[in-house]
């Protein structure tokens, strides 16, 4: 497992990360050859060696723009690129993390939404050459530390607004941050949407071999290294997304008309999934055991769920380790009707697997008076 760790030793910003990954080993050559075909006039980009006391890393110097784009300007943008689909499906899921904080903070929807700073020209070469990188190196996981922030204020276009800026606090919900008496925007919302996008919060960062270290210097003079530091590296533990917790257990005095119910009951209170399947127990009676997989989050709500509702004295529960597909539901139109399609992408952004949503296919099949083996074999050959 290839795995990229965040070090935000004074905060972090896209141009601080793209300057990482620039000195840990990315040829600056594919950024431009990339930006190149991008239809509009970009400013230049120039990374260089810069100095903070007794540490060098890379500088990214971006020339002056005038160029300001809309949410819809930018996805076209790089919805319409010519470049490998993982790096323009990460730089969009950034866009839209940013898109859906600036719309939640000013209360607006994302057409009507008008990004301010964050719709300089800036905001999509970072995006896009950061996810290039990320691509650049085969990275399976990014890991991270926690993330400082400042305090006072900031000047914006908005007007004066507290630092750390709202979207940058909405983005970084849920991750843990450091807050430093620097009154400087030491995390940038653009920063914010790296971390959101691809770090798990909570997830530990396995052990793994130091292959290349990068360091992103940033514009700020102050007695502290103005500095983001990535190590890139492999790891022998096997990749996966979270950890999740399995709360097992097995009885043989449940009235078994129930069961079915009571597995519902458990699903609706937020269990990632429950099985239930005959064992033999002791004195030869059949019994049945109950296997329910939940997050850390729901662990003791379905704990105290299950002692309420089954007949049992005791669970047995342990931790495991749970790996998921990227995945995405859209509404395709075919001939019989709108129907929900479930797709699974892999780690390169490829759709690999597709699932039709069996309640569409049951109301079709009903309401039109078709078998669903049928009505099925015709749906997956419009979609």
């Amino acid at each position: 497992m290839r795995i990229l760790y965040i070090d935000p030793v004074f905060g972090i910003s896209g141009d601080m990360m793209i300057s990482a990954l620039i000195d840990a080993g990315l040829p600056v050559d594919e950024l431009t050859s990339m930006l190149r075909k991008i239809p509009l006039s970009l400013p230049p980009v120039e990374p260089i060696k810069r100095r903070q006391g007794t540490i060098e890393g890379t500088f990214l110097r971006i020339g002056d723009s005038h160029i300001h784009l809309s949410i819809q300007e930018m996805h076209h943008i790089i919805d319409a690129l010519e470049e490998e689909e993982r790096v323009k499906q990460d730089a969009l899921a950034m866009l839209r993390i940013i898109m859906d904080a600036e719309s939640a903070i000013h209360g607006t929807s994302g057409d009507d939404l008008h990004l301010h700073e964050l719709s300089h020209i800036d905001t999509l070469i970072d995006i896009l050459c950061i996810a290039k990188g990320v691509a650049h190196f085969h990275i399976d996981e990014v890991f991270s530390g926690p993330i400082p922030l400042g305090r006072g204020t900031i000047k914006t276009s908005h007007g004066i607004i507290p630092n750390p800026s709202p979207a940058t606090i909405h983005i970084l919900c849920g991750f843990t941050v450091l807050f430093l008496d620097e009154d400087l925007e030491l995390t940038t919302p653009t920063g914010a949407a790296v971390i959101r996008h691809y770090v798990h919060p909570g997830k530990p960062v396995p052990p793994f071999t130091i292959e290349k270290i990068g360091y992103g210097v940033g514009s700020y003079t102050t007695d502290k290294p103005d500095v983001a530091r990535i190590f890139i590296g492999k790891s022998d533990e096997p990749d996966y997304d979270e950890d999740v917790w399995v709360i097992e257990s097995d009885m043989d005095d449940m009235d078994m008309e129930y069961v079915g119910l009571i597995a519902d009951t458990i699903r609706k209170e937020g269990a990632l999934d429950v099985l239930y399947f005959p064992v033999h127990m002791k004195k030869g009676r059949m019994g049945m055991r109950l296997s329910v997989t939940v997050t850390g989050h729901t662990l003791q709500h379905i704990i105290d769920c299950i002692f309420l509702n089954t007949s049992t004295f005791g669970l047995r529960i342990r931790q495991e380790k749970r790996r998921i597909l990227s995945r995405e539901e859209k509404v395709v139109t075919t001939t019989y009707g709108p129907v929900r399609v479930k797709y699974g992408y892999d780690r390169t952004g490829t759709v690999i697997k597709r699932h039709i949503e069996f309640e569409d296919i049951r109301r079709i099949a009903d309401e039109k008076n078709i078998p669903y083996p049928l009505l099925l074999q015709q749906v997956q050959k419009e979609i």
